[in-house]
């Protein structure tokens, strides 16, 4: 038996609970030195427990004996033997002792005090008797809890006996493991928590555990508490009460294990419930409850609350030409920059792509909103070094002021986001404060976004075509496929409101689908009309399109579906989809070259403009910027630029056409620099299928 014995469920204290219920001195020796002493035992030699731990036995027997008293000789004696002990203060008593061999080289020593009268024979006789059965039952129990002791041995959970002056009698393997706490560290004295000169916050806790469990029996929780080396762990803590038939007090059992990984994954995955992923920032949910929270106690105060909409400009530029990785890495750094803009107490937020916004609450005096917008502006206009390479975005600010515009959190960020898009509509790089205009550009954005998710279903979009003009022969060789919405409820919706609302809300992949097909369509409707000179239809692509899986598969179905060939149809794309995983999209443009559909560099100029992104990709044709093309005829800059990209196209085999073409003059230009091609107003706007058939019938004449 060992002090481990007396360790921890119900049935495993019993040792220890009986050997404490008894009013005589009850201690397990080991090499004849004091291993294990109950609370009674103690007081009668009058040393508290962690003094007498690991003590010769025969110190306490008086030297009055002398040297032929030891504990061979006691076993030896059946009927005990009254011996004259000395206490740790020197003072003597007379106690009936009782020692009996336990095993493994252990004895258990019983003593019951017999005053300091002489005593009778039945005096004697009554006390060996009682001690004799006290040892019996203490060993019985001993041995019917050994291998309850023997699993707590390698029990998981910390436990931790103590008596009811809250030292520690007991303690198990785990609880060293997990404490860092030894059993010769702890044992006899008050928790290390309990210990400490100074009470803190871990003391009261604890002693509101016992005190709840001295009222209620037990107490159970969670609770934070300290390793020897200082760490902090959160635990769940058991405390027990157990009592003796008076009533009183005899130990506490503490069973706690050490719940510290399961509280860092509960918080952290509260925190990716509440948090971006990318940029660690609060995410939407959470901006949008702190908002709330803000506009709350501002009505109480009678404060102001200040709402920055943070949209950065060029960031998609950024993300097709240099790729998603570094995406992420600018919008990490765009939210440390944004946060260190920011006073004590406002929060930046990320809602989503290159969105972000500030919560200014308690705005002291309005201007101070202007004056971090300032900031902001000024630290997102400095270059970002991305892994090596250089990257440039601006931002446009909308902000919103409570209660000055709005009175409610929803209606804030819907403000603030609609002045985001005057600041774009301004030039982009400033900040606009919402005024009472812009409430209906927000809620005409609203409803073109509800209008768009019916609009496939209602059958209300459209292509419309305008004419490409081959300068060489004079002929209509080609049309771009344009895309036009007929809204039932808003009337026809002009491209440049409904085109970025369509990006935005997710419809652009169903959207690129329909146009697919519906040229097809279109082309097989010429063609079943007995059309001589049929126009290649060029139709725009989108990154998404370009990226998603089977793409081309689904070109074929849909050309097979409509009963056309390739030769129908010409895709455009711009440099900054392809420049994004550009392996991948040379792997589809090949693969879309080779079925026979011509493929076209659109926007050209406003991008990487390289003769290696020419040559890289299996190109029929470039088309210049309309941006070059509209001061070509005033302009000595615009003419050398132009005539600049002619050459790379002509050097790597490629068509050249001017987009945006507008006047006889700059037609005359165009062709005089060896442009192949124009497309624009000159010729004549995009038009609906059955007006375009007339155009191609009559000659052009430029």
């Amino acid at each position: 038996m060992t002090a481990r014995h007396a360790v921890a469920s119900a049935d495993g204290l019993e040792f220890q609970l009986l050997a404490e219920a008894a009013m005589d001195l009850l201690c397990v020796c080991a090499d004849e030195r004091i291993h294990w002493i109950n609370s009674a035992g103690a007081a009668l030699l009058g040393a508290p427990w962690s003094d007498l731990a690991g003590r010769p036995f025969a110190e306490f027997i008086h030297p009055d004996h002398g040297p032929d008293v030891d504990f061979d000789r006691l076993a030896g004696v059946a009927g005990g033997m009254p011996l004259k002990l000395r206490r740790a203060d020197g003072s003597a008593l007379v106690a009936m002792v009782v020692v009996r061999a336990a095993g493994d080289g252990r004895m258990v020593v019983a003593a019951h005090d017999l005053g300091h009268a002489p005593a009778g024979a039945e005096q004697l006789a009554g006390a060996v008797a009682l001690l004799d059965e006290r040892i019996r039952t203490l060993a019985e129990h001993a041995r019917r809890n050994d291998l309850s002791a023997r699993v707590l041995e390698v029990a998981s959970e910390g436990i931790m006996v103590l008596g009811p002056d809250l030292r520690i009698t007991a303690v198990n393997p785990a609880y060293t493991e997990i404490t860092g706490w030894s059993t010769s560290e702890v044992m006899g004295r008050k928790p290390p928590q309990l210990a400490r000169p100074e009470p803190d916050d871990e003391a009261q806790a604890m002693m509101l555990m016992f005190d709840s469990a001295t009222t209620a029996g037990r107490w159970q929780g969670e609770a934070w508490s300290r390793r020897k080396d200082g760490e902090a762990f959160a635990q769940r803590v058991g405390v027990s009460t157990l009592r003796d038939d008076q009533g009183q007090v005899l130990q506490y059992v503490v069973v706690f294990s050490d719940i510290t990984q399961r509280k860092l994954d509960e918080e952290r995955i509260r925190r990716q419930a509440t948090h971006d992923q990318l940029t660690g920032l609060p995410n939407r949910a959470l901006f949008i409850d702190r908002l709330a929270q803000a506009v709350s106690q501002a009505e109480r105060s009678r404060q102001m609350v200040g709402l920055m909409f943070v949209d950065l400009d060029g960031f998609k530029l950024v993300n097709d030409t240099l790729g998603h990785d570094m995406g992420d890495l600018l919008l990490q750094e765009a939210g440390r920059r944004l946060g260190a803009c920011i006073r004590s107490g406002d929060t930046v937020a990320r809602l989503g792509g290159d969105e972000f916004t500030v919560l200014m609450p308690n705005l002291g005096i309005y201007q101070h909103a202007p004056l971090v917008a300032g900031r902001i502006l000024d630290s997102l206009r400095r270059p970002f070094e991305l892994a090596g390479r250089e990257a440039f975005v601006s931002a446009s600010i909308g902000i919103t002021v409570f209660p000055d515009d709005a009175t409610d959190a929803p209606t804030m960020l819907k403000y603030a986001d609609a002045a985001m898009y005057r600041a774009k509509e301004h030039g982009k790089a400033n900040f606009q404060f919402f005024t009472a205009d812009m409430n209906a550009a927000v809620e005409e954005r609203l409803a073109i976004k509800t209008g768009l998710l019916k609009a496939l279903e209602r059958d209300e979009l459209r292509l419309h075509f305008q004419p490409k003009l081959d300068l060489a022969s004079g002929r209509i060789d080609g049309v771009e496929a344009l895309l036009r919405w007929q809204a039932a409820e808003l009337g026809t919706v002009p491209p440049a409101k409904f085109i970025p609302v369509l990006e935005e809300s997710g419809l652009m992949g169903r959207v690129g689908e329909w146009a697919i097909d519906a040229a097809c369509r279109q082309y097989r409707s010429w063609q079943d009309s007995g059309m001589a000179n049929r126009p290649r239809i060029a139709i725009n692509l989108s990154v998404r399109q370009l990226r998603a899986p089977g793409f081309v598969e689904l070109v074929e179905r849909t050309l097979a579906r409509n009963g056309v060939g390739a030769a129908a149809l010409e895709f455009e794309i711009t440099e900054g989809m392809v420049m994004n995983d550009a392996d991948h999209a040379v792997a589809v443009l090949n693969r879309l070259s080779a079925m026979g559909i011509r493929l076209a560099m659109d926007d050209f100029g406003t991008g990487y403009s390289s003769l290696s992104v020419i040559k890289r990709f299996p190109l029929d044709s470039v088309k210049i910027d309309r941006t070059f093309i509209a001061d070509v005829a005033t302009d000595p800059d615009s003419v050398e630029l132009v005539r600049t990209i002619i050459s790379m196209g002509r050097t790597l085999k490629r068509r050249i056409i001017a987009e945006g073409v507008e006047t006889r003059d700059q037609v005359a230009l165009l062709r005089q620099l060896g442009c192949d091609g124009i497309q624009g107003y000159v010729l004549c706007p995009p038009v609906p299928a059955a007006e375009l058939a007339a155009i191609l019938e009559r000659p052009i004449e430029l």
